[in-house]
């Protein structure tokens, strides 16, 4: 039941989310073949690359990590996680008629408060993994119809940085709405926060290390083949930090 409920209260931003992702693909990948010079071009414009990083952005992998994984994945995918992670709770909806049959209902159930936030939860964090595992999927499918070749398991090893290491998005989101009680101010705050570090540096340059979205992009895979640990361990920890923070406020906090 509480699966089912949480489904239902965050369907269509997760549907409308997840065609977003889906669309900005199609835009970007689904049109015309590879244009190798015309890719070659824009990164001769963009004037903060090495000769190495030059060398391996300058292909169709190149290409599809760069626009797939580095820029929309990443951002589209933080910015969705902020918003889901504020909106799979829904405490103190603006709307008092909503707000009050949904609580009433919720804790009219012979469960736990636990129960209920981790439920809830999960089901916001299975809908973020969908998210990302669906259209990481699609681009080597892509590369095929145009008769290119993207590595399954680079696919696979992108798409799980960017669900581990922007994972604290969702879980700050979650947390800031139990303690604000709106999801709608939390979740546009999330937001104006991932666009300040995604905007804050040029299309083609590496961000630093304390940036998330570059672990989340797989920078370091893509151009030394090195799995960034320490930015998946900090994210990971914070996840678990701010997920207990959520649960014990929510447990304590008088209805």
């Amino acid at each position: 039941m509480l699966w089912k409920k949480g489904w239902w209260e965050t369907r269509w931003l997760f549907l409308v989310c997840l065609g977003s992702i889906f669309l900005a693909y199609g835009l970007t990948f689904g049109g015309s073949d590879y244009d190798a010079a015309s890719w070659s071009e824009r990164l001769q414009r963009s004037g903060n690359l090495s000769a190495s990083e030059l060398q391996a952005l300058n292909n169709y992998q190149g290409q599809t990590w760069a626009l797939g994984f580095k820029g929309l994945l990443s951002f589209i995918w933080a910015y969705m996680a902020a918003v889901l992670g504020a909106a799979c709770l829904m405490v103190d909806c603006p709307w008092p008629p909503s707000k009050c049959a949904s609580r009433s209902f919720t804790f009219s159930l012979p469960v736990s408060r636990r129960k209920i936030l981790l439920s809830q939860a999960a089901v916001g964090f299975g809908e973020m993994i969908l998210a990302a595992l669906l259209p990481s999927l699609l681009l080597p499918i892509i590369a095929r119809f145009h008769g290119q070749w993207f590595s399954w398991s680079d696919a696979l090893i992108y798409m799980l940085l960017t669900i581990l290491g922007g994972a604290v998005f969702f879980w700050l989101a979650f947390l800031m709405t139990v303690i604000l009680g709106n999801w709608i101010v939390v979740s546009v705050m999330g937001q104006i926060v991932v666009l300040a570090l995604y905007l804050s540096y040029l299309p083609f340059r590496r961000r630093p290390w304390w940036n998330i979205l570059g672990v989340m992009g797989g920078e370091s895979y893509f151009f030394h083949g090195r799995i960034p640990w320490l930015g998946l361990l900090t994210s990971l920890i914070l996840s678990a930090v701010f997920m207990y923070a959520a649960v014990r406020i929510y447990e304590r906090r008088d209805l």
